[in-house]
């Protein structure tokens, strides 16, 4: 594994020293050809909204451009869901709970009117270093949750060459920088489609003009694997961080990538036995996934598809995780075993200012590699749910400054019991369904 390291940093310094030799400045003049900041792969969007803040020059070389939108929506849940920031994420529907008379105490209508979904940014165009081109873009909205209102979702930067692009930052994780589907949801298809942002140095080599290669060392940050107890959630233990491989094209009118994703975490660095004796451990737990996506535009009619195949990925809002499966009763040293799923989309949308949309998602949970230890302890997401899906009908309709988008989430989860003695496949499932209506409307500025 040591090599692999040293030949992907190879890889990457000899990269930039060839893009250094041919030099542009096109990465930071023109907004829609910036990865992070293309119409097509940002979450919420308008095509035919327009910059209102004019653009502030604070020198001979440097450029402020301030924007972002005012969003207002109002959802209603036919049952208590799964999800996350107070609600404005509905993933799918929580389980039947019953109270001493037979009732579903989850089976109750919740409806919440909210604009924590606001957001801010700033792009700034930098001056040259040397021969590369550098910009720096800040985002913050207001859907951190209850307890944290202001988030941080981006802070950048990047310097650009003609074959080649290096960015240090808060991003939006290589495996979730991918196109977002036509949907009036925050949720932007979670659990179907990977959602992640984190700190990271990326490099994007471009061979060519189509293609791209990029070469990635993320750490976790805002969205980050579950750790025991003992390690107090501190994930900068970690041995190394996530390591990203990816091959991309784009044209105008097609898309498509397959990605990779390398990880290593170490679940605690101390355990201890059933006396209460302390241990020092370093154990780890090892990963991987692979993925792809598409996108196809013909005049009005578009077409995105993606999936995904892995293990502990419930950092991406993907179900499973990793769980324990052996206990040294002497040292209380835990093996683990990760969980594996798999997860697809397909996303289908007509028009311009009328735009009807249909959204699919499916994902299921494959089990654990081993036999994992009945009654240890599981870390990750949604271990006893064996497959979810989803069917959203949407219409959006942009003016200017303004879309107003109507939609309906159709969710179904299967929830069962954990087999221990067969890799923890959920068994014995009952299916439960849900229904959310979203109105929203969304002023960019």
């Amino acid at each position: 594994m040591k090599k692999i390291y040293q030949l992907l940093i190879v890889f990457s310094l000899y990269s930039a020293a060839i893009n250094a030799q041919e030099v542009t400045s096109d990465t930071v003049v023109n907004r829609q050809k910036s990865t992070e900041l293309t119409k097509e792969t940002q979450d919420i969007s308008s095509e035919n909204a327009k910059d209102l803040i004019p653009t502030i020059k604070l020198g001979n070389e440097i450029k402020l451009r301030l924007g972002g939108f005012l969003r207002t929506e109002y959802y209603v849940d036919s049952r208590e869901i799964v999800g996350a920031c107070d609600g404005l994420f509905g993933f799918f529907p929580a389980d039947h709970v019953y109270d001493s008379n037979g009732s579903d105490l989850n089976k109750v209508i919740k409806q919440n009117l909210s604009t924590q979904a606001t957001r801010l940014t700033a792009t700034f165009d930098g001056p040259k270093l040397g021969k590369a081109s550098s910009k720096a873009y800040v985002e913050f909205d207001f859907s951190g949750g209850s307890t944290i209102n202001v988030r941080l979702r981006q802070a950048w930067a990047k310097f650009g060459w003609k074959k080649g692009e290096l960015l240090l930052g808060k991003a939006w994780n290589p495996f979730s920088d991918i196109p977002f589907p036509d949907v009036a949801g925050l949720h932007t298809g979670i659990p179907f489609r990977p959602f992640n942002r984190g700190d990271q140095i990326r490099y994007t080599y471009k061979p060519t003009e189509h293609l791209n290669i990029v070469v990635a060392g993320v750490y976790q940050s805002e969205h980050k694997s579950v750790l025991e107890e003992s390690s107090n959630s501190e994930i900068r233990q970690n041995p190394v961080p996530e390591f990203h491989l990816q091959l991309r094209y784009a044209s105008p009118n097609v898309s498509a990538g397959i990605l990779g994703e390398f990880k290593s975490l170490r679940p605690a660095t101390k355990v201890a036995n059933e006396e209460g004796d302390v241990f020092k451990t370093d154990e780890k737990v090892n990963s991987y996934a692979l993925g792809y996506y598409l996108q196809v535009l013909r005049g009005n009619i578009k077409l995105k598809t993606g999936g995904l195949y892995g293990e502990n990925l419930s950092e991406y809002f993907q179900q499973g995780g990793y769980a324990v499966k052996s206990i040294d009763e002497k040292t209380g040293r835990r093996t683990y075993s990760t969980s594996k799923v798999t997860s697809y989309w397909l996303n289908l949308s007509y028009g311009k200012n009328w735009v009807p949309s249909l959204f699919f998602g499916y994902s299921k949970n494959l089990g654990f590699n081993d036999n994992i230890l009945e009654g240890g302890k599981f870390y990750g997401r949604w271990q006893n749910v064996d497959h979810i899906f989803r069917v959203s009908p949407s219409l959006k309709f942009s003016h200017k400054q303004w879309t107003i988008q109507a939609e309906l989430d159709y969710d179904l989860a299967g929830y069962g019991s954990i087999d221990y003695a067969d890799h923890g496949k959920v068994k014995d499932t009952h299916d439960v369904s849900a229904i959310r209506g979203l109105l929203a409307t969304t002023f960019f500025f």
